[in-house]
Order: C-alpha cells, then structure tokens, then sequence
C-alpha cells in the first residue's frame, strides 16, 4: 500500500492537471484506502468503492461508505452476485441510504451477474430496483 501511495503521489499531479481522476477499486478495507489517499496527497486519486468486494471481503459497507464520505470516494459499483440486486445478502435501501447521507451525486455502475441468462431483462430488473429505491430516497 505504501508503494501505491508513493507511486499514486508521483502521477497524482499530472491526473489533476488533466482533470483525470484514479479510481482504486480493489478489495481493502475503507482504512486501508485512505492510508493510500493519505499518502498519494492528490485530489485526483479517490475511491472506486464497490459494494459487493467489500461485503464479500468482511467489511461493514454501511459503515464504510459513511466513513469514507463523499470526498474520499468517486464512484460506485453495486453488485451482489450472484444475485440480482435486493435478492443476495447485500441491503441495498441501507446502501442507497448511505450513498444518499454523505451527498455522493456521482457515477455509480451495475456490475451485475445474469442469473436468469437473459442479461437484457435481468440488467431491467436491477436498473429498476435501484431507480425504485432512488425514488424512495
């Protein structure tokens, strides 16, 4: 992480002159991402936070996505595969709750399994959970 860090501060400069932003997703804990951003000091390097890695890996996304805030994080990715959004393990009207607390008004992306085999109508069907759920927000 450290190496990262360094690496990232090198080339951070260069990303905000250009209006580039490094999005680090991966699958480390909320505070192993910030000891990255603490180190790599640059405005262009933020958090790709991807629900499902993180809840698949142990960490409280609830917690994290508040922790991390609005600042620290430039996109999201939802996902609880193998599942269709709202059928797996993953609660996400606490998610777009806590998206919605910290005032994140970005990109987030689907990177959904197709359980059915049909990606058309599965990738509908979680397009309009999540539009439900935004509604309700």
């Amino acid at each position: 992480m450290s190496y990262v860090g360094d690496f990232l501060k090198e080339i951070g400069s260069e990303a905000e002159k250009t209006g580039v932003i490094l999005g680090l997703e991966n699958t480390i804990s909320a505070e192993e991402n910030a000891r990255i951003l603490d180190r790599a000091q640059s405005k262009a390097v933020l958090v790709y936070y991807d629900v499902g890695n993180s809840f698949n890996n142990g960490f409280d996304i609830y917690k994290e996505i508040r922790w991390l805030g609005r600042g620290r994080i430039c996109e999201f990715h939802l996902k609880d595969n193998p599942h269709l959004l709202g059928q797996g393990k993953i609660d996400f009207n606490r998610v777009i709750e806590e998206i919605v607390e910290i005032g994140f008004a970005g990109w987030a992306q689907l990177e959904t399994a197709s359980p059915s085999g049909d990606v058309k109508k599965d990738m509908k069907t979680n397009l309009d959970f999540v539009r439900g759920l935004l509604t309700k927000a």
